[in-house]
C-alpha cells in the first residue's frame, strides 16, 4: 500500500510540475493507475511495461505511445484481466474521458505542424504502372527496384519507406530499362499471325523418337496432332520450336487443343518462362473435357529472352499406374494415360498496326521515321528520324509532352529549358538524335515531382487531390479528365469528386488497387512463401493456386462494385469459384475455367474469407497449420485487434507431426501460465475454428499423416497411389474469449458477426492508411468514427465505405 501511494504521489507531483492538464484529471488517473496496474505493471514486475515510468509529457513520442497503450487495453477492456480485481466502472470511465482529450490534443498539435503525411514515394509496383501508363509499355519493372520496407502495414506509408543511394542508381537503370522497351527502331517484326508448329518442328520430332531411357515416352504424334502426357517446359517451348519474340509488346497465343483419353477433366494451359531472370508463370488456363476440339485465345505481354509453352496438367496416369510409354513395347498410340492433343498454335504479336510501334512515335511527337538498310542485319537500328526543325527543337517537344504527363500541369519554357539543356552536349559532339533524347527524357522519369508527394499540412490542392486518388485507385497518375477538373477547381467538390470515384472504380486499371491492397493487408502476396508438401498435399498445382487468389480478389472486388456489405467478409451466402475451385470444396454443377460467383449450400462450411484457400495456404507451413498463426491472422488483419507480443522467455510452439502430441494439447500447457492465458485465450479459438481447413483450403476432419514414400514428381501428372494416411480426427471446437461455446467453423462466423462493426472499423482504417500513405494516429480515430456512423444503418457497403474515406477530412489533408 505504501509502495502504490509513493506511486501515486509521484504522479501528482509530476503533473502538478509539467501543468499538461488540469490536477482533477491526473488525480483520476492516478488512482485508476495505482489501484488497477502498478501491482503487475511496476518497476519490478517482468511484464516488460512500467506504469511508474510514465509521465503527462504528451510531446514526448515514448510517453505519447505507452498512453496511448493505457488508454486502448483499458478501454477494451483487456486490463485489468478478466481474473483480476477490476476498478469501479465510475472510475474507469472518467479516467478516460480525461485522458482522451489529452492524447487528442498532443497529437493534433504535431499533425499541424509536420502535417499526417511526410514526403511519400511511389512504391516500387506504383513506379511501374506510372511507367506502363506514361510510356504505353508493359514490361516488367518493380522486380529491378529494391524491396519495399515492411515494417509498416503497406508499403506507402511514408515514414517507413527508404529512400538511399541504392534506390537512386535502380531509379534510373530503370527509367533506362521503361526507354528501351519504349523506343523501338529495330526492323519491323512479323505483325501477322505465326503457327507454332510443333507438329513438323524436328525439335518435337526428336522428343517423339527418342528412346524411354534419354527422357522419351511422353510425347508422340498422331496423324493430325502432337500428344503431350506431361507439363514440362524442355519440349513445347516456343523457342526451341520456331518462334522467338524479337521486340517486346502484347501477343495474342491461340490453342487449338482436345483431351486425349479423358477421365475428368483435363487443363491446358500456358506458361512463360525466362531463364534468365528465373521466373515461371502460368498466365492462362482452359479446361478440356472431351475428345471435341477447343479453340481458345489470351493476350499476354513478353519479352525477347521469354519463352512460352503449351503445358497440361491434372492428367491421370494409365489405368495401370503407367506414367510413360514404351515405344519398344507398345505402339504410343495403345498408352492409356490422358494427355492433351495439340492440334494448332497461333502466335501474333506486337500487336500493332504500323512500326515504329505507337508508343515510340508519341514519345517523339513530330518525327518521321526513315527505314535506312544497315550494312549488316542483327539487333540494330534500322529507322532513323527525319527532322522537320532543328532536333533540339523536336527534343524540346518530347520533353515538354512528357513532363506535362509525368508531372500533371502544364511546365513552363524555363523549366523545358532545364530538362533540354542535358541534351545539348550529347548533340554537339555528335551523338545521335535518340541518344541524346534520353538523358532529359530520364531525367522527367526520375524527378522529384514524378516521385514523391510532397507539401506542407492543411488542405490538398486541387492537383495534389488527383494524384492522391489516383494513386488510391489506380496505383498510377491522373488521367486527362482528373487532371482537368483539378486545375478548373472543380475536384473538390464532393459530388463531383464522388463520380470520379464511380468512374475510376468501373475502370480495368482499379484492379491495381484491389490486388495490391488485398496483397499486403489478407497477406497474398505471401502465398509463394511455403511449398505444401506434394505427397501429403499432391491436390496442389498452379491451377489450383491461381483459382484461389482469384477467389479472393474477385469476392471483394464483387463486394465493392455491388456495394455489399463487409459482413459478407466474416460470413457469405456466396463465393467465386471455377471448376478446379470448386472440386477442391467439394461443390457440385460447376463447370470451366471462369471464376464466378456460385451460392453455396446452406451447410456448407465456406462462406467469408477465412474460408477462402487462399488464406488457408498462407496461414500454413506448407506441411502443417498452428492455430496460434491462424487465429493471430483472425485477430490482426480481420478484427484489427492484434494481440500482444508474447512476454520474454516464451518458446515457440512446434507440434509433433508424428501424432504422439497434439497442438491442442500442448496450447493448453500455455493456458496453465498466467501470462500466456492472457493472449491464448484471444488467439487459439479462431486458430481451433479453423483447424477444419489443411494447409491447402480442403475441408478435412481427419489430419494427413505422411507413409514416408518418395516419388518422383512430374509437371502436371497426378498419381493413382496415395502417399497419406489419415490420422488423427480434427477437432475444430472451442470457446471463445467471452465465455461463447463453439462446435467448428459455422458456429464461430456466427460468434464473429457480433464484431461486424470492428471488422467495418479496420477495414475503413486499411483504406484510410492505403490512401493516404499515414497509419491511423490517435486523434485520426474520430474520422473513423464518424465514417462508422454513417454508414452503420447501411450495414458499411463496402463501396461506400471507401466514398467515405475519400470525402474524409483524412484523404483531403496532407
Amino acid at each position: 500500500m505504501a509502495y502504490r501511494l509513493f506511486i501515486f504521489t509521484g504522479l501528482l507531483l509530476l503533473a502538478a510540475k509539467l501543468g499538461m492538464a488540469s490536477n482533477d484529471s491526473h488525480e483520476v488517473i492516478g488512482e485508476l493507475l495505482t489501484t488497477s496496474c502498478i501491482d503487475c505493471h511496476g518497476s519490478d514486475s517482468d511484464t516488460g511495461f512500467d506504469v511508474s515510468a510514465l509521465s503527462y509529457d504528451f510531446r514526448d513520442e515514448t510517453q505519447f505511445r505507452n498512453w496511448m497503450k493505457v488508454f486502448d487495453r483499458v478501454s477494451r477492456g483487456e486490463m485489468p484481466p478478466k481474473d483480476a480485481v477490476q476498478p469501479a466502472d465510475e472510475l474507469r470511465a472518467e479516467a478516460l474521458k480525461r485522458l482522451q482529450p489529452s492524447l487528442i490534443e498532443a497529437n493534433l498539435k504535431e499533425q499541424q505542424v509536420a502535417g499526417r503525411v511526410p514526403s511519400r514515394r511511389l512504391t516500387r509496383n506504383e513506379y511501374e504502372h506510372v511507367l506502363h501508363d506514361l510510356l504505353g509499355i508493359g514490361g516488367q519493372i518493380a522486380r529491378f527496384l529494391p524491396p519495399e520496407n515492411e515494417a509498416a502495414s503497406f508499403d506507402v506509408v511514408a515514414d517507413k519507406q527508404e529512400m538511399s543511394s541504392v534506390h537512386v542508381r535502380a531509379l534510373l537503370s530503370a527509367a533506362d530499362l521503361a526507354l528501351d522497351e519504349a523506343i523501338q527502331l529495330t526492323y519491323k517484326p512479323n505483325l501477322g499471325p505465326r503457327e507454332l508448329d510443333y507438329y513438323n518442328s524436328p525439335y518435337i520430332q526428336m522428343w517423339v523418337d527418342r528412346e524411354l531411357r534419354r527422357g522419351g515416352g511422353t510425347v508422340f504424334k498422331t496423324d493430325k496432332d502432337v500428344v503431350t502426357f506431361r507439363g514440362a517446359n524442355y519440349v513445347l517451348r516456343s523457342d526451341s520450336n520456331g518462334i522467338r519474340f524479337s521486340v517486346p509488346g502484347q501477343y495474342r497465343i491461340s490453342v487449338t487443343a482436345a483431351a486425349h483419353n479423358p477421365r475428368s477433366s483435363i487443363t491446358v494451359s500456358l506458361k512463360r518462362q525466362n531463364d534468365q531472370q528465373g521466373q515461371s508463370e502460368l498466365f492462362a488456363a482452359w479446361d478440356l473435357v472431351s475428345e471435341d476440339y477447343r479453340t481458345v485465345s489470351t493476350t499476354k505481354y513478353l519479352r525477347p529472352d521469354d519463352y512460352i509453352y503449351v503445358s497440361a496438367d491434372e492428367l491421370d496416369p494409365a489405368p495401370d499406374g503407367k506414367i510413360i510409354y514404351n515405344r519398344a513395347a507398345q505402339p504410343a498410340s495403345q498408352f492409356k494415360g490422358e494427355g492433351v492433343r495439340i492440334r494448332k498454335v497461333v502466335i501474333q504479336g506486337p500487336l500493332e498496326e504500323e512500326w515504329p510501334p505507337r508508343q515510340t512515335r508519341s514519345l517523339f511527337p513530330g518525327v518521321r521515321w526513315e527505314f535506312r538498310k544497315p550494312e549488316q542485319r542483327g539487333n540494330v537500328r534500322v529507322y532513323h528520324p527525319v527532322y522537320s526543325k532543328a532536333p533540339i527543337e523536336h527534343i524540346r517537344d518530347s520533353v515538354r509532352v512528357l513532363a506535362t504527363r509525368a508531372f500533371g500541369r502544364e511546365v513552363s519554357d524555363t523549366e523545358v529549358d532545364a530538362f533540354v539543356s542535358l541534351a545539348r552536349s550529347g548533340l554537339d559532339s555528335g551523338q545521335g538524335f535518340v541518344e541524346a533524347a534520353r538523358v532529359p527524357l530520364r531525367a522527367v522519369l526520375v524527378s522529384p515531382e514524378l516521385l514523391f508527394q510532397t507539401g506542407s499540412s492543411g488542405s490538398l490542392d486541387g492537383l495534389s487531390l488527383a494524384r492522391r486518388l489516383s494513386a488510391f485507385l489506380w496505383r498510377s497518375l491522373p488521367d486527362e479528365e482528373l487532371v482537368r477538373l483539378a486545375v478548373d477547381d472543380n475536384l473538390t467538390n464532393p459530388v463531383v469528386l464522388a463520380a470520379q470515384v464511380d468512374r475510376m472504380l468501373a475502370d480495368p486499371k482499379s484492379t491495381r488497387f484491389t490486388h495490391e491492397f488485398l496483397d499486403q493487408w489478407l497477406g497474398l502476396s505471401r502465398i509463394d512463401e511455403t511449398t505444401p508438401d506434394a505427397y501429403l498435399y499432391p491436390e496442389y498445382d498452379d491451377v489450383l493456386r491461381r483459382a484461389m487468389l482469384d477467389e479472393t480478389r474477385s469476392f471483394v472486388e464483387h463486394l465493392i462494385h455491388e456495394n455489399l456489405s463487409t459482413d459478407n467478409l466474416i460470413d457469405s451466402e456466396f463465393t467465386f469459384v471455377n471448376r478446379k475451385l470448386a472440386e477442391h470444396y467439394g461443390i457440385e454443377g460447376v463447370l470451366g475455367e471462369e471464376v464466378r460467383k456460385v451460392m453455396l449450400p446452406e451447410d456448407s462450411v465456406r462462406g467469408g474469407i477465412i474460408t477462402h484457400a487462399s488464406i488457408a495456404k498462407i496461414t500454413a507451413n506448407g506441411t502443417v497449420t498452428t492455430p496460434v498463426k491462424r487465429g493471430n491472422y483472425v485477430l490482426t488483419t480481420l478484427l484489427g485487434l492484434p494481440p500482444n507480443p508474447p512476454p520474454p522467455n516464451v518458446g515457440s510452439i512446434e507440434p509433433d507431426t508424428r501424432g504422439a502430441t497434439s497442438i491442442r494439447e500442448t496450447l493448453a500447457k500455455h493456458q496453465e501460465v498466467e501470462t500466456c492465458a492472457m493472449c491464448h485465450r484471444r488467439i487459439d479459438p479462431p486458430g481451433f475454428a479453423l483447424e477444419t481447413f489443411d494447409p491447402v483450403g480442403n475441408y478435412r476432419e481427419q489430419y494427413r499423416n505422411s507413409r514416408g514414400v518418395m516419388r518422383e514428381l512430374n509437371a502436371g501428372l497426378r498419381y493413382a497411389h496415395v502417399d497419406y494416411d489419415l490420422g488423427r480426427p480434427v477437432d475444430p471446437s472451442g470457446v471463445t474469449e467471452d465465455g461463447e461455446v463453439f462446435g467448428g467453423i459455422g458456429e464461430y462466423k456466427r460468434h464473429l458477426l457480433a464484431y461486424s462493426e470492428q471488422v467495418a472499423r479496420n477495414v475503413v482504417s486499411k483504406l484510410l492508411v492505403f490512401s493516404t500513405g499515414a497509419e491511423i494516429e490517435f486523434a485520426d480515430r474520430s474520422e473513423v468514427e464518424k465514417i462508422l456512423a454513417a454508414m452503420k444503418d447501411d450495414g458499411y457497403p463496402m463501396k461506400s465505405l471507401i466514398h467515405q474515406v475519400v470525402q474524409s477530412r483524412l484523404f483531403k489533408e496532407r
